[in-house]
Parts: C-alpha cells; structure tokens; sequence
C-alpha cells in the first residue's frame, strides 16, 4: 500500500467530500423538517487520515474509495426510539442504498452496546445537468440513534471499549449493569414520551 499516493489523492478528493456533506445534509434536514419530525443534532464528520489507512489495513481494501464507505458520516440523534425508524425510512427514500445494518433490532441482546441505526448509501443519479457527476458514486455512512445511544456510544469510545473482548475482565460486570441502565433510561424515556402524549390526546377530546 502506497500511502503517500493515497494520501494525495485524499486530499484531492476532500473538495468532493465536503461538497458532498452539503447535498446529504440539506437533503436530510429538509425531509426531516417536512415530516415535522424533532431530532436532537444531526452531525458529519470525514474521516481522518490515519484512521482510513487502519481501516484499509483491517478491511484489507483493494479499492479503498469504495470499499470504505464511511469516510464521509453522519449522525442524526433522535430523542425518542419511535423516532429512529422513522428517520430511517427517511433516509431509504433519499437515498440509494448500499447496505442496512440494524445494530438496534439485531444487535447483542445481552448489553446495550454500540447501538444504532447504520446506513452505507450513495447519492440517487437523479441530477439531470450533472451537478452530481462527481460526488454521485461517492458512498457515505448515517447513523441514526437515540441520546441514550450516542451518551452510551462515546463513553465506550472514549474508554477504548470497542468490544467485549476489550474490557479488562474484572470490569465487565459493572460495564454491563451500566449497560444495562442505559437501556433501561432509553426504554423509560420512550415510556413517559407515550404516555405524555395519549395524556394530552385524551385531555383535548374531553374538552
């Protein structure tokens, strides 16, 4: 792997990346605002350097433009779990999509972990003047999730747990019951949002 070459050609492209986080996040904060729908944040970051060459290295990429998709990301943050899957169907219709992985639904039962929505997509060939022409096969990530989610996701991160096997062992429990609170504050959350608003339906139709 040459990495000067691919460095170069990193920074040639990161004119594409940037004009690219400017299409994907009005187009998201557009729908999102449409649908009347109230997120907390929506973020983007581009990858750093180095942290794209380690991916490269452990995904052993032959086309690492491609193959790596999430060099451009972004992150919505919803306040409510009922919220997640309907930004998510936002997204499938914006977009065109690559791959799904559903790391809420189908992630580890047993802790909270790093849960999320995941989308690896690119721009829909729908630009008939070619604005898109250089961004359009450009794949990007989005994740969608919870405050709970995202609160839980960036202390494991800040930890360096990026999985089970990099806990020390005897701090696993705790990591768990931890884990476990989390999961039980976003459920809860979801529970009082619920019950607030068949409150407030039930107090409009009795007046």
């Amino acid at each position: 792997m040459d990495k000067s070459k691919l460095l170069s050609e990193y920074n040639d492209k990161k004119i594409q990346f940037e004009q690219l986080i400017k299409i994907v996040r009005y187009e998201i904060s557009q729908a999102i605002h449409r649908a009347k729908i109230k997120v907390h944040l929506i973020t983007h970051r581009i990858k750093p350097f180095d942290s794209f060459i380690d991916k490269i290295e452990r995904k052993q990429a032959e086309n690492p433009f491609w193959d790596i998709k999430d060099v451009v990301g972004f992150r919505v943050i919803c306040y409510f779990r009922r919220e997640v899957n309907k930004v998510g169907k936002i997204i499938e219709d914006l977009f065109d999509i690559i791959e799904i992985d559903d790391k809420i639904e189908g992630g580890d039962e047993k802790i909270f972990g790093y849960m999320a929505l995941h989308y690896k997509l690119k721009l829909k060939d729908k630009d008939q003047e070619g604005n898109y022409s250089q961004i359009k096969s450009v794949p990007f990530e989005v994740q969608i999730r919870t405050i709970a989610q995202d609160a839980w996701a960036s202390i494991s991160h800040y930890l360096d747990y990026k999985k089970d096997s990099d806990i020390p062992k005897h701090l696993r429990r705790d990591f768990n019951a931890l884990s476990g609170l989390f999961y039980v504050a976003d459920t809860h959350f979801e529970l009082v949002s619920e019950s607030q608003l068949e409150y407030v339906k039930n107090k409009l139709e009795n007046e």
